[in-house]
């Protein structure tokens, strides 16, 4: 089976989000969660879903899921202090799910809802192969080189 455990425990302080965790935001309509985990939902090859939360967020989440008849979604469990957490806790959950010997899990950003269903595939089918597999796009930021006095020398 292959599992997605998407973590979604962080609250967006960066972003001064003061309402609503991050991932709850509406994107085009939507709470960017959602986005993200349709993404997972509709891809054939995914069978299950695990989301680590915001722990005072998860009933609402669970509201969310069944609004948008989100059926691949088995477990939503308590986030962390960190991402690091939030994974760890998801991949957890995705044993309950799964079976931890044989099972492909796949580890998603809950707030990364711009990739598509061709990566999802090509990363299980790089797991089959290489036993790993790790998503990455070109660099689009300006990258500066800077010399000893912070004095800009390549762009």
């Amino acid at each position: 089976m292959n599992t997605a455990v998407i973590f979604a425990g962080g609250v967006g302080s960066r972003m001064h989000s003061k309402d609503l965790p991050k991932q709850f935001l509406k994107m085009h309509g939507k709470p960017i969660i959602i986005h993200t985990l349709e993404l997972f939902e509709d891809n054939p090859e995914i069978d299950n879903i695990v989301v680590s939360c915001v722990a005072d967020w998860i009933d609402y989440l669970k509201k969310l899921v069944g609004k948008y008849n989100l059926k691949k979604v088995k477990l939503i469990v308590k986030g962390g202090n960190s991402g690091q957490e939030s994974i760890f806790n998801g991949l957890k959950a995705a044993e309950i799910v799964g079976d931890r010997k044989n099972d492909i899990v796949l580890i998603h950003d809950g707030v990364r809802p711009l990739i598509n269903s061709k990566t999802i595939s090509d990363n299980i089918a790089s797991v089959k192969k290489n036993g790993s597999a790790i998503t990455s796009v070109k660099v689009k930021e300006t990258i500066l080189i800077v010399d000893k006095d912070e004095s800009i020398t390549q762009v």
